[in-house]
């Protein structure tokens, strides 16, 4: 792998890793931290397959909400519709929180410090 590459592979990694602290530490939701996930990955792996971990739960979840609206499409809802797709995604959000989180710890342990 060229310099360049290497550099702009750590890049994104540190993108990952950024995102893997935000989903922890609630500075974003979930279903927007796990659509935002799957975006870098698909960079990442653009110069270089991460296949250290799994990370098919991100592509799970966001499979399962793909038609709940998240983020400022939201804002163009009436509230009660946004109040009853809320309850049917935090359910739904429940059964995968756990292994979520538990992928976004594996993340920053394995990528926080990479020097290559």
């Amino acid at each position: 792998m060229t310099d360049h590459l290497r550099l702009q592979h750590n890049s994104r990694l540190k993108k990952l890793v950024s995102n893997a602290r935000a989903i922890i530490t609630n500075q974003i939701a979930l279903p927007l931290g796990a659509l935002k996930m799957e975006r870098i990955l698909y960079w990442v792996n653009q110069i270089e397959q991460v296949s250290e971990i799994d990370l098919q739960i991100f592509s799970e979840y966001n499979s399962k909400t793909i038609h709940f609206l998240i983020g400022t499409e939201r804002l163009h809802c009436e509230k009660e519709f946004l109040k009853q797709q809320d309850k049917q995604l935090d359910e739904l959000t429940m059964q995968y929180k756990d292994e979520i989180i538990d992928k976004c710890f594996e993340i920053v342990d394995r990528f926080a410090d990479n020097k290559n």
